[in-house]
């Protein structure tokens, strides 16, 4: 409910995942007339998808622009607060939430529990590369972390990686801005050091731009760096793939040549983050995301409770 289009593109994409997945179940949290009012509106043909639809009753939302604390305080009965205990109760498997990503984080570990060795989750999100894609963490929630937690960050992502492709040899990066020794912030140099000790493949520091390479399978950064990366990155993709579109219509009119490069790229099909270093699944949509952004989110959501995702994450955490 905390995104900026509202209600309606949450709907659509629901409908759109409980007829991919005839497993769903969804649970719909937000002011019960207001869904209500959406769920009557909703086509025919799709009226047997509502079976598996449950709307949660919550007339309080985490706004975009509410301090951390506020939410923390006084919104644990807004439509996030009651998302979020859905799952520490069992009765969800995973939350998704376009809303307030500081509050989302702060609530989570809140509500949540954190996996052993975790101070603080981190979002985390792959990203395509030339190779095979990249798991980014940390991708906001934590603006200034520490070295060690930097380090936790790595160690997970290596055994996540790992956990979900067994065949495949994965290694960890620390993006900084430049790959010689003795440049960047004091964190990172000392999360440098921490990482070449651990008992993980650590490719040394990478700049943002061999990222995009698939030089590593795993990128660690603080959350500032790394939502402005992954932000400039989409704004990147918007640019090229318009300016190609533009472009093969100049020249003959036929829009279909770029689809298949369109489709590869879509920063709206790499949407939800998910915040690693908890016990349960939540994902982080984009606050401005529409109906196919939301998509993803959901099918990242189901496909991570498919690889039994928390259950990798608490075997790596006990190794």
């Amino acid at each position: 409910m905390g995104g900026d289009l509202g209600p309606q593109p949450s709907l659509e994409a629901a409908l759109v995942c409980l007829d991919l997945f005839p497993r769903l179940q969804l649970l719909w949290v937000g002011p019960d007339k207001q869904l209500a009012s959406l769920l009557s509106q909703v086509d025919s043909q799709q009226q047997h998808l509502l079976s598996r639809l449950t709307i949660i009753a919550a007339d309080e939302v985490v706004e975009l622009s509410d301090d951390m604390l506020v939410a923390l305080r006084q919104k644990q009965d807004s439509s996030m607060g009651i998302a979020l205990q859905q799952v520490a109760e069992g009765s969800a498997d995973a939350c998704v939430s376009c809303g307030n990503s500081a509050a989302l984080m702060a609530m989570s570990r809140q509500m949540l529990e954190c996996l052993p060795g975790f101070d603080r989750p981190a979002f985390a999100s792959h990203v395509p590369t030339l190779n095979e894609p990249c798991l980014i963490v940390d991708m906001g929630a934590n603006i200034a972390p520490s070295a060690e937690q930097l380090l936790q960050f790595g160690v997970a992502g290596q055994h996540l990686e790992q956990a979900l492709m067994p065949c495949k040899d994965i290694n960890v990066g620390l993006l900084n801005i430049a790959a010689e020794s003795g440049k960047g912030q004091p964190e990172v140099q000392q999360a440098h050091e921490l990482l070449q000790q651990a008992d993980l493949d650590y490719y040394g520091y990478i700049e943002p731009h061999d990222v995009f390479k698939g030089k590593v399978g795993v990128l660690v950064c603080d959350g500032y760096a790394g939502n402005i990366m992954i932000k400039t990155a989409e704004g990147v993709s918007h640019m090229l793939s318009a300016a190609m579109q533009a472009n093969l219509i100049a020249q003959d009119g036929d829009q279909g040549l770029m689809a298949p490069v369109s489709e590869q790229f879509d920063p709206r099909k790499l949407n939800g983050a998910f915040l690693l270093g908890l016990q349960q699944l939540v994902v982080k949509s984009h606050s401005y995301a529409d109906s196919t952004a939301l998509v993803a989110a959901i099918s990242s959501a189901v496909r991570y409770l498919e690889q039994a995702f928390t259950e990798h994450l608490a075997e790596a955490a006990t190794e």
